[in-house]
């Protein structure tokens, strides 16, 4: 049986989801974030004959993520038709074995699906301080606007929140942050996260302008990152399609967790 949850599921789902806080990072961080009854979100559950939970949909504005710990019992047609009659549909994304039940039933035409990587960082690791830099700096929410427009600026880059004001909004919330580090009082290299929850927080925006890279500008921002995430024992996450990147990301101890993908409407 499917419905539709409210705050007095918040307990269930949580237990649900919370022993696999990084996989459901943006189900996690949009429940904390949106609640359950609000415009911007919304949660299914379907239930057994007992009344357990066997899987979930979540929507996040036009963007859904289906998720069940045991994937035999994802309904994908039934969770197809959902997606259907809500009638906000622009992305599908989560983990690829999981979305894969769904796309047959979502009668809608593709624009375009992207693959990539996700990946994770275990909290006990230690972290090699050798590359830190003193100047690498955290940003307040006032500074948003340069940072979107460093990242706006950069071709291969399409990751990270392109307006001001949302970046800003989301600094000031506590769900986003960024580190960076600038030359002639402009930032040339950033990092930020976004979705961050109590236990985790999603890695975007890893970038550098051209003039700068291959000087370890970015990895000294990760570090940053990383051990201020560390300090608060949230896990870091992150999604990359680019080997070179992967490397990088697996010398600062990220292992992969599965493959993430995104269909876009």
């Amino acid at each position: 049986m499917i419905r539709q949850l409210t705050e007095k599921d918040r307990e269930a789902v949580l237990a649900f989801v919370g022993d696999r806080s990084a996989e459901n990072l943006f189900i996690i961080g949009d429940i904390e974030a949106f609640g359950f009854e609000s415009d911007t979100v919304t949660v299914w559950g379907d239930f057994d004959e007992v009344g357990s939970l066997t899987s979930i949909l979540l929507r996040y504005r036009e963007n859904f993520i289906p998720y069940a710990r045991d994937i035999e019992k994802l309904d994908g047609k039934a969770w197809g038709d959902v997606i259907s009659q809500a009638g906000q549909l622009k992305m599908i994304s989560g983990l690829k074995r999981m979305v894969g039940k769904v796309l047959p039933f979502v009668h809608a035409s593709q624009r375009e699906k992207k693959l990539c990587f996700y990946a994770k960082r275990e909290d006990g690791l230690p972290l090699n301080r050798d590359v830190a830099r003193r100047d690498v700096k955290m940003a307040f929410p006032e500074e948003a606007d340069k940072i979107v427009q460093l990242t706006s600026g950069i071709d291969e880059f399409s990751s990270v929140e392109k307006d001001p004001a949302v970046l800003q909004k989301n600094m000031e919330k506590g769900i986003s942050r960024t580190y960076y580090i600038e030359q002639k009082d402009e930032p040339v290299s950033v990092v930020s996260t976004t979705a961050e929850t109590h236990g985790a927080a999603m890695i975007v925006g890893v970038c550098t302008q051209k003039d700068y890279r291959h000087q370890g500008l970015a990895t000294a921002c990760m570090i940053k990152m990383i051990a201020a995430l560390k300090a608060e024992h949230k896990q870091p996450c992150l999604f990359y399609d680019n080997p070179a990147a992967g490397k990088i990301y697996k010398r600062l101890g990220f292992v992969d967790i599965g493959e993430w993908v995104m269909v876009n409407y």
